[in-house]
């Protein structure tokens, strides 16, 4: 069986395993998933498809002998608002409204109306289809993003009666079941408040450095559920004697099963 080319971010985990995100490498995990067929990394010149992540800049690098190839895109995102994309590719799914109003569509057609959205990471909720949730063990998650995982925020949030610290480098099994053994999680990454919508605990971003690539792509992501980004935790503010049910605050209900309903349904069968 033909194995799917994909692109994924790999950072330091091309030579790290200790070292992959576990956001990141969601991608294949999900592709292969749903494909039933087996994915390997690709580099952007000769990928077939482009998938989760805050990747979708990279289309530019489609080419073959200096012309431009087609690219499968289900569920990629922007990193800045002033990104546009060649409108020459296969759009399945983007991942919110952002970025797909930077795609720059050929003619005049409506392309848009075609175009799922979504960030397929909500699709481990089927992954673990049929497994035994964990008992909830912990009050508080936290998953700091990796350039956020020292800081004095973090320590503050661990003191905390109850608080889990979950690492983004662990395997991704193990991040979901810590996730769901969790009564709420706060996250300064993006895919830690995507796998908890998915697994139905309650979440909210935590805004700690400003040494995140992209802040469009959390509100990029809400947009698909056509929800404002909630406000998020001012990590400066933390001071570790706060209740977990007052860190998380009110929880908006997050429409998951319709958003992986048109991620399943838009998923491109190569």
């Amino acid at each position: 069986m033909k194995a799917i080319r994909l692109y994924w971010w790999q950072g330091e985990g091309e030579h790290d395993p200790g070292r992959r995100n576990f956001g990141d490498y969601l991608s294949p995990l999900i592709v292969g998933m749903l494909s039933r067929r087996p994915v390997e990394y690709a580099p952007v010149e000769t990928a077939d498809m482009l998938a989760i992540g805050t990747i979708l800049k990279r289309e530019r690098k489609a080419r073959r002998f200096l012309l431009p190839r087609r690219l499968h895109i289900w569920g990629s995102g922007a990193g800045d608002p002033e990104e546009r994309f060649a409108g020459r590719h296969y759009y399945h799914a983007v991942r919110g409204r952002h970025t797909l109003a930077g795609i720059e569509w050929p003619t005049a057609r409506a392309g848009q109306s075609v175009v799922a959205l979504g960030d397929p990471g909500l699709l481990v909720a089927h992954y673990w289809s049929g497994r035994r949730r964990p008992a909830k063990s912990y009050a508080l998650g936290v998953i700091p993003h990796f350039v956020d995982q020292d800081t004095a925020t973090v320590k503050a949030l661990l003191q905390i009666r109850g608080a889990r610290l979950i690492n983004v480098f662990a395997p991704i099994d193990e991040v979901l079941r810590e996730v769901a053994s969790c009564v709420g999680v706060v996250s300064s990454s993006l895919h830690g408040l995507i796998v908890s919508d998915a697994l139905n605990v309650p979440n909210r971003r935590l805004l700690i450095s400003g040494n995140i690539r992209s802040s469009l792509k959390f509100a990029d992501y809400y947009s698909a559920f056509a929800l404002d980004e909630p406000i998020p935790i001012e990590g400066a503010s933390v001071r570790g004697s706060e209740r977990p049910e007052d860190l998380i605050g009110e929880y908006l209900h997050r429409d998951v099963e319709s958003v992986c309903a048109g991620l399943v349904r838009s998923f491109p069968h190569l």
